[in-house]
């Protein structure tokens, strides 16, 4: 978001001080309080302020989701040295704070667009991550993807792909976009998780694209979701402008009810709610679909129930959801803006 001020008028000069004061902002609404803010989790965005870029595809909430799922991960790997590989990986936010909490994990980053690499590579260096991490500019699609996971160490394997389905007449190639029902990305990190077996997958998804289909895939690759993670927020620019779509997609879950407007958008300013989600998945020898049927019975009753859903959900699955409405939006852009401060503006006859 810019923010443009007032140009001054032909009559006067006016020049702005080289201080700057701090700037207060106060919530117009107070939150809704029968789900946690997920603003609350956002200090671990705070390392990544100016002077670290962010690809072009990036959004703070989901990235912010997948990195409390990579936390989790990293937690079943203390005391080794990890190797991480992120798909999708864009800036390589999610893996530089993996690698910042396990001093000896290393990192693998492959992402479809060049500048992504490039951006990922400068970040590293500012970190002082360069000597841990590699990128490589490569689509999950090229035939030799496998072989390259495979001349890894992949103990933990970390994905926030795109997953707002579309319209089949956007014409996208599937590498640029999400496929007709969001899955294809994470369908295919799925494949590529069954054929090279790392020990831990983390993953992000959401209540638009298939859900309890996404899960029930990995569960049949041979892993178990240990724990979920889940946001109510509202639409967003592209996931509003297909909104008629979504409404034809039997596996898309949302809600468009009075109260989860009112409580995602005090404003007024959404069409509709729905759950971002990351999850931390382990191997196993044994398969269970534990975690389709908490996706199926946690999407359902969202779009019947609406926000109210959410509140005191039960599930055999270890999880914790919270709440990001249009305020907290604007919290966690502003907190990667770095400290929030206001030019002092003298005006001079």
């Amino acid at each position: 978001m810019q923010v443009s001020c007032p140009r001054p008028t032909a009559a006067r000069n006016i020049s702005i001080s080289q201080q700057a004061r701090s700037t207060a902002f106060v919530r117009p609404v107070p939150p809704w309080s029968r789900l946690a803010a997920f603003s609350a989790e956002a200090s671990r965005l705070e390392q990544f302020q100016p002077p670290f870029q962010f690809s072009s595809f990036f959004s703070p909430e989901d990235t912010l989701l997948c990195v409390l799922a990579g936390e989790r991960a990293l937690a079943a790997h203390l005391g080794s040295s990890p190797g991480i590989v992120e798909l999708t990986s864009g800036s390589g936010l999610v893996g530089f704070r993996l690698l910042s909490l396990g001093p000896s994990a290393t990192l693998f980053g492959v992402d479809i667009d060049p500048d992504a690499e490039s951006c990922a590579r400068a970040n590293a260096e500012r970190l002082g991550y360069a000597g841990r991490a590699r990128f490589v500019c490569m689509s999950l699609w090229d035939p030799v993807m496998e072989a390259v996971l495979r001349g890894q160490r992949t103990d933990i394997l970390v994905c926030n792909p795109p997953y707002i389905p579309e319209p089949p007449e956007a014409g996208l190639p599937v590498e640029a976009g999400a496929g007709a029902d969001g899955s294809a990305h994470l369908r295919r990190v799925t494949a590529l998780a069954y054929a090279t077996q790392p020990e831990t997958l983390v993953l992000s998804w959401c209540s638009l694209c298939d859900p309890a289909g996404v899960v029930g895939d990995v569960e049949d690759a041979g892993y178990q979701l240990d724990e979920l993670f889940v946001v109510l927020i509202a639409d967003g620019e592209y996931s509003g402008s297909v909104h008629n779509y979504l409404l034809t997609l039997p596996t898309a879950f949302l809600n468009s009810s009075h109260e989860t407007l009112r409580v995602v958008a005090p404003d007024g300013a959404a069409r509709f709610g729905y759950l971002l989600m990351s999850g931390c998945f382990s191997r196993t020898a044994t398969t269970s679909h534990d975690g389709r049927e908490a996706m199926r019975s946690l999407c359902t009753s969202f779009r019947d129930q609406g926000a109210s859903a959410l509140e005191g959900f039960r599930s055999s699955i270890e999880g914790r959801i919270w709440l990001l409405d249009r305020w907290d939006e604007i919290t966690l852009r502003a907190i990667l803006h770095g400290p929030i401060a206001a030019p002092v503006y003298t005006v001079s006859p």
